[in-house]
Formats: C-alpha cells, sequence, structure tokens
C-alpha cells in the first residue's frame, strides 16, 4: 500500500504553527494524514483569522475540553512557532478559560504552560 503523498502547504503549516519540523518517519496515515494534508493545509491557512487569533482559539479550546498531549504541543508552537503568543497572553488565556470554561479546566490549561515555559527555558540555556 503506497503511503499518501504530504501536502507540502501541509508541511509547512505543521513547521510553522508547531515550531518543530514534520517528523518525517512517521507514517502518513488515518488522522496524521487528515492532520498534515487537510487541517494543516486547509484549515490553519485560511483567511479570516490570523495565526495569532488562531492559537489563542485552539489553545483555550484544548484546555477546555482537557486535551492535556495536544494542548503541550501547541503551547509550545505558540512559544516558538511563527508569530509566538507572550507568556503573558497563554496565561491571561488560561484565566478566561477558568472563568468560562470551569477552574479546573484553566488551572490545568495553566499548570501545563508554566510547565512548557520552565521546559523551554531550560532547553535554551
Amino acid at each position: 500500500m503506497n503511503e499518501p503523498i504530504k501536502d507540502p502547504k501541509g508541511v509547512e503549516m505543521y513547521e510553522k504553527i508547531l515550531g518543530v519540523p514534520e517528523p518525517a518517519d512517521k507514517p502518513l496515515t488515518g488522522l496524521r494524514e487528515l492532520a498534515v494534508n487537510h487541517l494543516f493545509a486547509n484549515v490553519w491557512s485560511r483567511d479570516g483569522l490570523k495565526i495569532k487569533e488562531r492559537r489563542l482559539v485552539t489553545l483555550a479550546l484544548l484546555a477546555a475540553s482537557g486535551h492535556s498531549a495536544q494542548l503541550r504541543s501547541h503551547l509550545v508552537g505558540a512559544r516558538i512557532g511563527e508569530d509566538p503568543l507572550s507568556e503573558k497572553e497563554i496565561l491571561e488565556l488560561m484565566v478566561h478559560v477558568a472563568h468560562y470554561a470551569g477552574w479546573a479546566a484553566g488551572a490545568s490549561g495553566q499548570s501545563a504552560a508554566v510547565n512548557v515555559f520552565k521546559e523551554l527555558a531550560a532547553s535554551s540555556k
């Protein structure tokens, strides 16, 4: 079975958003194919919202729904990817999440963010 071809636009946007190279050694199957070839190629690149605005929406939704692994990936990307968010913007976002999606969601999101900030600071030394 032939592996689907990666959409170059999807690969480029993946790397802009998550701040890391798209893994060439992972098979492009199932949800991964849809993420690279549709989500990043077609959704993240749509007109109407800037990358920064999409980052904020994505972080809020991931925090609100408790998807910690994906939240962590997007927090890293939000700090090191193209058009990064500041630590203050991310922490303020989690205050907003707490008030609209529940205290636990905001607190968990803030905790994940602080951990990512520490990891990135340690790796830059």
